[in-house]
């Protein structure tokens, strides 16, 4: 993918707040999201951009999130208290929101939220969107995935995965100048793919 690409690379955005305890509930999570939007899309292959599988050794990050933002269809985020106040989360979120301003889209949106935690404490226009709630499914144990309560949260990301794969099928005509909103802060160092 180059950044004169002339159409989207990817279905999906996926935008989490990375933490060490959530890694393993958040791989689970866009990993059977990615399958059930597939079956959702008629079985066709869906390109989701996930940062840790998505940038490679020797990609510079900062970039090849940008052109992963232009580049898709919609945003999945997974929202919580902590996603809120990582300026790189926010950055994704925001440049989603601008091309929803550009487009002028009113009722429905480019943006598909998962509630991981709270709600409370999100921004008045992230309280103002309908999100999924999966907060009784968020867990930092490995174990999960083989409890009765994955089977639930499976339930739940099927009809997720609905949803999704109509914001894919409805996405606008790709435009080369989408906006990427870079927040302050930005330019600060990372180590590995950790988020700020």
């Amino acid at each position: 993918m180059s950044p004169s690409a002339s159409d989207y690379a990817y279905d999906v955005f996926f935008s989490y707040k990375r933490h060490s305890l959530t890694l393993d509930w958040t791989r689970g999570v866009h990993n059977r999201l990615r399958y059930w939007i597939m079956q959702a899309c008629g079985g066709r292959d869906v390109q989701m951009f996930v940062d840790d599988e998505s940038i490679e050794t020797g990609d510079r990050w900062p970039e090849k999130l940008k052109e992963a933002l232009r580049l898709s269809r919609c945003m999945v985020g997974v929202w919580s208290p902590a996603y809120f106040q990582s300026s790189w989360c926010v950055s994704e979120w925001e440049s989603f929101r601008a091309r929803e301003r550009r487009l002028r889209m009113q009722s429905h949106g480019l943006i598909a939220p998962l509630r991981f935690h709270d709600g409370e404490h999100f921004p008045e226009d992230a309280r103002a969107v309908q999100w999924t709630d999966v907060a009784a499914y968020t867990y930092t144990v490995p174990a999960f995935w083989t409890s009765p309560r994955a089977l639930e949260l499976e339930d739940v990301l099927k009809t997720f995965a609905t949803q999704v794969a109509r914001m894919i099928q409805n996405a606008p005509q790709f435009e080369a100048d989408w906006p990427v909103v870079d927040l302050p802060g930005l330019a600060l160092p990372r180590i590995g793919l950790a988020r700020l």
